[in-house]
């Protein structure tokens, strides 16, 4: 990126739903190709990021004013990590949680996916949250890497009620 470049975070917007779909594919494509089989039964799809849009929990990197990543925000818990296996949270108190992190495939190694992450620690930061939580499937080593070097700390495991599969939780203390 030159310093020309702006990338901003802001809430996604029903009139992105073709170019959200676009960066959702984009992920499953890239876990595909590194042989991850996260995202690999039709989810999320176009139902599930409508219903994010509806419900505005939907977030949108753009780079100079073009939408070239997403992420979900959550801000009322996740109750897939109300049990957690194999360790445990780093604290009881509130959270927010990151889902559905994905970039398109022109704009990796942007920043834009840590873009999501600090805003996403600003929000629970702003409404007085203890931690941020996420989980990615235990072959997604990209994904777990890129947590790691972004502060997060390998908690456990989950199990997702929606599948009953199994995902490595992760944990930052704001």
């Amino acid at each position: 990126m030159n310093n020309q470049t702006i990338l901003a975070v802001r809430p996604s917007r029903m009139e992105e739903l073709e170019d959200l779909l676009e960066i959702v594919e984009c992920g499953r494509a890239a876990l595909a190709a590194r042989g991850v089989p996260q995202w690999n039964d039709g989810y999320p799809n176009r139902e599930t990021v409508l219903a994010d849009l509806r419900k505005n929990v939907s977030y949108t990197v753009t780079l100079d004013g073009k939408p070239i990543a997403t992420a979900v925000i959550l801000l009322d818990g996740e109750p897939d990590y109300n049990e957690i296996k194999d360790g445990r949270w780093l604290q009881d108190g509130p959270y927010v949680t990151v889902h559905r992190v994905a970039t398109h495939k022109n704009a990796t190694r942007t920043g834009a996916a840590t873009r999501l992450i600090l805003e996403a620690e600003r929000i629970a930061r702003e409404r007085g949250f203890s931690s941020v939580r996420i989980d990615t499937h235990r072959q997604n080593l990209v994904m777990q890497a890129f947590l790691e070097r972004n502060g997060f700390t390998r908690c456990g495991v989950i199990h997702l009620r929606r599948s009953g599969a199994e995902r490595i939780a992760f944990e930052k203390l704001i």
